[in-house]
């Protein structure tokens, strides 16, 4: 991947994990909330001077920070991050063209770059750092230049365009620097080095965020594990590992957790109902026993051992009952395998 590759995922796609939204949902809150508080002092100071139109300006700036507050506090972090850029991107620009608050309202402008990618997440500020930046070159270079003169000396009309440019430059590079080294800080926190399963780590907290959903969990054991090891090498072994990862990873798709939580355990947690799950396993199964390892000449089967709760079949039981019934039901379903096959347990 190049660096320019690892530029656009970071501005474009959402890498966030459960954690990362959270963080940016309280920042949102917050931040909303204090811009609010912020709006509605400034609209106080407009009305006790008479600027109706200022205090039009910083009323609706009122509305709307506490509109993207209550988004936030709905979970909604990417309505709200919108709701506060338009919001930001409409007064502003209405401020730098009328040329409000003595003249020097646009160096606002220059706040964005600064506080939006903690704000408003790097994508949503990347967009609205560009259109000011666009905005600017267009009402200072071009000959809309002479709708805001008067407001303006030629000095800051040839220069402030520039200083934003510099301001977003830098900003951006820190942000985007910030955010890689984040990612990569959470990918390790939360993922399997060798299968890029999620980890224990992950599984957990996942699961223990669904403890009042319908939910269906699986927890699977690779068979034989040890006799690949033993026989074949530990690089067979994690040849093993690493297509059974990507069995599950292609059955259960993106809306399923699927975690490596042990050296040959996995486990996957499911929207899936009773029934779907049983179609799933079916269609794993099926893909299991066409798989040929690279390791050996001989047949060397993929088999999974797998336990399989739906949460609504025990409504009543604790989280922690509904995985020891989890356990309880692989291992039984290990032991027959083992009996139909007549492969050494211990091997």
């Amino acid at each position: 991947m190049t660096k320019w590759d690892v530029v656009r995922e970071i501005i474009f796609e959402d890498l966030q994990t459960d954690s990362d939204r959270e963080l940016q949902l309280r920042t949102l809150l917050l931040g909303t909330i204090f811009l609010a508080l912020i709006s509605a002092i400034l609209t106080a100071m407009n009305i006790a001077k008479g600027w109706w139109i200022m205090t039009g300006s910083t009323g609706l700036l009122v509305a709307g920070f506490l509109v993207a507050a209550l988004c936030a506090s709905r979970k909604k972090a990417l309505a709200s991050a919108v709701i506060t850029a338009v919001m930001v991107a409409v007064t502003f620009s209405y401020y730098a063209l009328s040329g409000q608050n003595e003249g020097f309202a646009c160096l606002w402008i220059l706040l964005v770059p600064v506080i939006g990618p903690s704000l408003l997440g790097i994508r949503v500020a990347f967009f609205l750092s560009m259109y000011f930046q666009l905005f600017l070159i267009a009402l200072f270079s071009t000959p809309l230049s002479q709708m805001v003169a008067d407001h303006y000396t030629a000095t800051f009309l040839a220069r402030f365009p520039v200083l934003y440019f510099a301001a977003f430059g830098g900003m951006g590079v820190l942000a985007v620097q910030k955010q890689y080294y984040l990612n990569k800080t959470v990918d390790q926190a939360y993922r399997d080095g060798l299968t890029r399963l999620y980890n224990r780590i992950y599984y957990t907290e996942a699961l223990e965020k669904r403890t009042e959903d319908d939910f269906s969990l699986a927890v699977f054991d690779l068979n034989r594990l040890k006799y690949v090891n033993d026989t074949f090498g530990h690089l067979a072994g994690d040849e093993m590992i690493c297509a059974a990862a990507g069995l599950l990873r292609d059955t259960f798709g993106p809306d399923s957790v699927v975690a490596r939580i042990g050296g040959d355990e996995f486990a996957v947690i499911s929207p899936a109902d009773s029934a779907q799950m049983a179609d799933l396993l079916a269609r794993l199964t099926q893909k299991a026993r066409s798989w040929k390892g690279s390791f050996s000449e001989c047949e060397c089967l993929l088999a999974l051992s797998v336990g399989c709760v739906a949460r609504d079949e025990f409504s009543t039981y604790s989280l922690e009952e509904v995985l020891k019934e989890a356990d309880r039901r692989m291992y039984e379903d290990k032991a027959a395998w083992y009996r139909s096959s007549g492969f050494d347990r211990r091997r």
